[in-house]
């Protein structure tokens, strides 16, 4: 049948750190007749070529490739792309891991669905983001906006090869910004089908402490706005105008601007000329291409922002910054039990800042608006704070982290989980008292099915919750503090599963406990034979 999958992996002064990414691409659970591995260097300095030639004489799947150097990963994936010999191309950088079942299980899907792309499920380390919503389950035929596809650009992914040469999909080459988002944006507007492999970690995605990166180098606000009015022009290129763009948009928009004006990247940027200048880019951008429609789509607190930065006041936008840093979840665990073969988990949350200050709204007429925990001097119109919807689409959720891989797990939607919200009136009576949110989820834990509908892997698993309000989206785990369980021992006593009920080379033992830190996690062990 010939060769299934080519892994391509652009290299750079990579001796340091490649041994990891080795390990991991040459111990796939697919045969290696099945797949070949690309390493692509562009002119390493620091002796990479000569092992990577060495490792290519050991092993027939792996074939290298020697560029001059670029100074960036463009034209090292785009030439991996002309010389694959697979139906299908992965995308991994020098610093990643694959997890062994992941070509395997990225082709067998992408042939069920006959995707053009299959994006499999990516763990973060190091400070890589990944949005947990994109993973919470597996879809065969994704929607770009639904499954808010825009929020992970980068290359990891699995190609259809004769898709990417049919469209000439390529990365800009060069010390270019915002590559990835040019090059997979045009694949996801292009693409008949694209699917999510959720079920299992499939790519470890890690930045390692200490090594410069290619998108680490010098900032500069001019070029990097230019590469995204180049990524705004493609989306103009295959949509048209209205909510759809407006939509896409709102992701750049929130995330390579606004965003940038919030937290450590906005409150640690030095008080200097270069400072006005990034903000004054964003600004220009911002008038030149997003239009008022686009804020319909943004998180409550950047839609605030979003009308200050198109007033240049950028003091209000530093004072709501400083107030908003650390808003978190003040979360109780209100009760672990058994029924039947599964545990009952509830929780509670409130949203608040980092002082402990709940976040309030005031009520107005029928509506509910965001009272900002600072004073703003610029005057802004009700609707830039009408948060009446978004409370009312609040959740939250209860997830289980794997202690082995890191990846988070959703309990299954065909479980009950049941998140209920409640508004709190904290001042009772006329127009214009204040309300605060309270969440409230109530987690059927079914250990056989929980892991996105198969059983949990043996291990310790790690209780979270997570908050989706308003554009907010804290988390933290789920402890012992202002339970009812009390202080000592287990949060439930251990359960073994009726033998009848679970095969048995299925997960059979349940252990929930409280860990040193007085968080709740859970212990799953295999019968002994």
């Amino acid at each position: 049948m010939g060769v299934k999958v080519s892994v391509v992996v652009p290299i750079h002064n990579a001796r340091s750190c490649l041994d990891a990414c080795v390990e991991s691409v040459l111990d796939q659970s697919m045969p290696p007749e099945d797949y070949e591995v690309l390493f692509v260097d562009d002119g390493s300095t620091d002796g990479t070529s000569r092992l990577l030639d060495e490792l290519a004489d050991r092993h027939p799947r792996v074939r290298v490739i020697h560029n001059d150097p670029s100074g960036g990963p463009g034209r090292p994936r785009n030439n991996g792309v002309a010389a694959a010999e697979g139906d299908y191309v992965y995308f991994l950088d020098q610093d990643d891991r694959l997890a062994p079942p992941a070509l395997e299980r990225l082709e067998a899907m992408a042939r069920r669905c006959d995707s053009d792309i299959v994006i499999g499920k990516v763990v973060g380390h190091g400070g890589r983001g990944v949005p947990k919503s994109m993973f919470a389950a597996s879809r065969e035929r994704a929607d770009i906006l639904a499954d808010r596809l825009l929020g992970f650009m980068t290359p990891h992914k699995l190609f259809r090869t004769s898709f990417l040469r049919q469209h000439d999909l390529r990365f800009p080459e060069g010390p270019a910004w915002l590559e990835d988002h040019r090059m997979v944006v045009r694949a996801y507007l292009l693409a008949k089908t694209i699917s999510v492999l959720a079920d299992d970690v499939c790519c470890h995605w890690i930045k390692l402490p200490g090594r410069a990166h290619h998108s680490a180098r010098r900032f500069d606000p001019i070029a990097y706005y230019q590469a995204l009015r180049e990524v705004l022009d493609i989306v103009d290129a295959h949509t048209e105008p209205g909510d759809e763009r407006d939509q896409m948009y709102a992701y750049w928009y929130h995330a390579k601007m606004l965003r940038l004006l919030t937290g450590r990247t906005f409150l640690g940027r030095p008080l200097r000329p270069s400072r006005y200048r990034h903000h004054r880019q964003i600004r220009r951008l911002a008038l030149e291409r997003f239009s008022s429609g686009v804020d319909r789509f943004l998180p409550l607190s950047m839609r605030v922002r979003s009308r200050l930065l198109r007033a240049g006041a950028y003091g209000d936008i530093a004072r709501l910054t400083a107030a908003e840093h650390g808003l978190t979840i003040a979360a109780s665990l209100d009760a672990v039990r058994w029924t039947g073969a599964g545990l009952v988990v509830e929780a509670s949350a409130q949203l608040v800042y980092a002082d402990g200050a709940p976040v309030s709204f005031r009520r107005r007429g029928d509506r509910l608006l965001w009272e900002p925990p600072c004073a703003l001097r610029t005057r802004l119109p009700d609707e830039a704070f009408d948060a009446t919807a978004l409370v009312r689409d609040s959740r939250l959720d209860v997830y289980l982290r794997c202690r082995e891989d890191q990846g988070d797990y959703p309990l299954p939607t065909t479980s009950a989980l049941v998140p209920e919200v409640e508004v709190r009136e904290v001042i009772e009576g006329a127009d214009g008292s204040v309300t605060h949110i309270l969440l409230r989820a109530c987690a059927h834990l079914d250990v056989r099915t929980a892991k996105l509908g198969r059983p949990l892997d043996a291990g310790t698993w790690d209780c979270f919750v997570r908050a989706e309000t308003c554009g907010w989206g804290p988390q933290r785990r789920l402890g012992r503090a202002n339970n009812p369980l009390g202080d000592s021992g287990a949060p439930a006593e251990t359960r073994t599963l009726d033998g009848d009920a679970v095969a048995a080379e299925e997960v059979a033992v349940v252990q929930p406990y409280w860990t040193a830190l007085g968080n709740l996690s859970f212990r799953i062990r295999r019968p002994s034979r």
